[in-house]
């Protein structure tokens, strides 16, 4: 750590300037980004809103809570699936009721036409039962009784054709219908199972942990919370091995590599540290809220050590050691000013400011090595000087 001095000092010519000051030491240079973290299970298995849903939460296991295999871990509400199961429920008793319908009429269609054929098939009886009488008519009328015989027959030949033509129209027309009603069946039925899988189960035997709203934020799920596609729900954490996540804006996103250790602090374990290294940095940011512009990226570091174990879900302060060189000069990044391409600093001398050119090793937004132009025991200033 810098430690920077603050001292009065005489002015350049005849104007007092009081600026503070940083006598130059030799020390370790470290690039160092504080980050805030939460512990997560490495093997944690996650109970996620189903996909399609857009719903409100309406009850909720508590976290902790021992639960046993198929237990109820949350139940959601989603309007439009509801709404949606009803109106196929309502159109498959529709179409069924049509099919019923249909298959009255066509029986009663059916009923007509084989009465006709019956009658018919009596005519035809009358008309050859007269065949002894024919024998004692004229010409004329014995030709007469020849056509209505002839006639009877044929009509029912017609019938005949008819009656299976309208038994096969009648099974082209059901068989339409239960086509429909086949294809409603099967959208209920995915209806159905989008209701069912709105109340989420236990997987196993375990102890649950509600979800967190955001993965940067501590706020847990909630009962009349808004929950939709994929967002994780609960949680049934390995209490036996933690990975830390740590969610950076984009600014210190672009400094963290993988590989970077990390030293890890608990707010509810004071006396508690931890140490790790950085394996994993998500190619793609988040928003934190619709419309903006600032983007959080998901880092994933490992927990290699730690005085005492620690749960799931514990926030954590995560100290990344982005650079270090053990022996150098380092001053304060704001002792540096530009003056046209070249870095120069401000040395005093007996109240009277030198520019002095110098140049420069790594860098952080808090201190940059000086790896030529400066020596230990100098003083510079850390406000740039007014001109005389």
């Amino acid at each position: 750590m810098i430690a920077v001095g603050f001292f009065v000092c005489a002015c350049s010519f005849d104007k007092r300037q009081l600026l503070p000051l940083y006598e130059v030491i030799r020390q370790p240079f470290e690039d160092v980004l504080t980050i805030e973290g939460y512990a997560e299970s490495v093997r944690s298995e996650h109970i996620d809103c189903p996909p399609d849903v857009d719903g409100t939460i309406v009850s909720i296991v508590e976290t902790g809570t021992m639960v046993n295999e198929g237990d109820v871990i949350c139940v959601i509400e989603d309007v439009n699936i509801a709404n949606n199961y009803e109106r196929w429920k309502l159109n498959l008793e529709s179409m069924q009721a049509e099919l019923e319908k249909l298959i009255a009429s066509q029986e009663l269609e059916f009923a007509l036409l084989e009465a006709q054929v019956r009658n018919n098939d009596v005519e035809t009886l009358l008309a050859e039962s007269d065949s002894l009488q024919m024998l004692y008519l004229n010409p004329s009328e014995r030709r007469i009784k020849e056509l209505q015989a002839e006639r009877a027959r044929i009509e029912r030949a017609q019938l005949l054709k008819k009656l299976e033509a309208t038994k096969g129209l009648q099974k082209t027309d059901v068989m339409k219908i239960e086509r429909q009603i086949a294809k409603i069946e099967r959208r209920l039925e995915g209806e159905r199972e989008k209701m069912e899988s709105l109340t989420l189960r236990a997987p196993k035997d375990g102890i649950v942990v509600r979800g967190r709203r955001w993965p940067w934020s501590e706020e847990t799920w909630n009962i009349g919370d808004n929950v939709w596609n994929g967002r994780t729900v609960a949680v049934f954490p390995d209490f036996g091995n933690v990975k830390v996540l740590i969610y950076a804006q984009e600014t210190e996103y672009k400094r963290i590599h993988e590989g970077d250790s990390v030293m890890y602090t608990f707010d509810a374990m004071p006396d508690n540290i931890g140490w790790g290294r950085i394996t994993k940095l998500s190619p793609v940011g988040q928003t934190r809220t619709e419309g903006s512009a600032v983007k959080t990226f998901e880092i994933e570091a490992t927990v290699d050590s730690l005085l005492s174990p620690v749960d799931p879900g514990l926030s954590v302060q995560c100290r990344v050691f982005l650079r270090y060189v053990p022996d150098t000069i380092v001053v304060p990044t704001i002792s540096i000013f530009d003056r046209d391409s070249m870095k120069v600093v401000y040395v005093e001398h007996a109240g009277r400011y030198e520019e002095r050119l110098v140049t420069l090793g790594e860098g952080s937004p808090r201190s940059t090595i000086i790896s030529k132009g400066l020596k230990p025991g100098e003083r510079i200033a850390l406000v740039k000087p007014k001109n005389d």
